[in-house]
C-alpha cells in the first residue's frame, strides 16, 4: 500500500499560509502544499460563538517526515492553540514515490 501523511491546518491571513507552506516544502517537510482561501470557520471561543474567515493550508507530506512536521508546525504556528489535524491516506504508487523524494 502507497501511503502519505496530510496535516491540516488554519491561519487568519494569506501571508500567514504562504509564509508556513513555503518555509515546510523548503526544509523538506513538506513535499507540496494547498492554501484553500475562504475558510469559514465557526466556533466557540472564551464562551462566545465566533465566525472568522481562515486560510487552509493542506500539507502533504512523506510517513517519515510527518512527526517533524506536526513539531514544527507546532513551533511556527501564529495561533496559540492551532488545530493542526494529521491524518494518514492512500494514494498512488507514483504520488507516493513523488512525496517520498521531495522530503528525504
Amino acid at each position: 500500500m502507497n501511503k502519505l501523511t496530510i496535516i491540516y491546518t488554519t491561519v487568519a491571513s494569506s501571508q500567514d499560509a504562504e509564509k508556513l507552506a513555503e518555509q515546510a516544502v523548503g526544509l523538506k517537510l513538506a513535499a507540496c502544499c494547498n492554501i484553500i482561501t475562504n475558510a469559514m470557520s465557526i466556533y466557540e471561543w472564551e464562551g462566545k460563538l465566533e465566525k472568522s474567515q481562515e486560510f487552509l493550508i493542506i500539507f502533504k507530506t512523506s510517513l517519515n517526515k510527518q512527526e517533524n512536521l506536526y513539531k514544527w508546525l507546532l513551533a511556527n504556528h501564529p495561533y496559540s492553540i492551532p488545530a493542526i489535524v494529521k491524518l494518514n491516506a492512500d494514494t498512488s504508487k507514483g504520488f507516493s514515490d513523488y512525496i517520498e523524494s521531495q522530503t528525504n
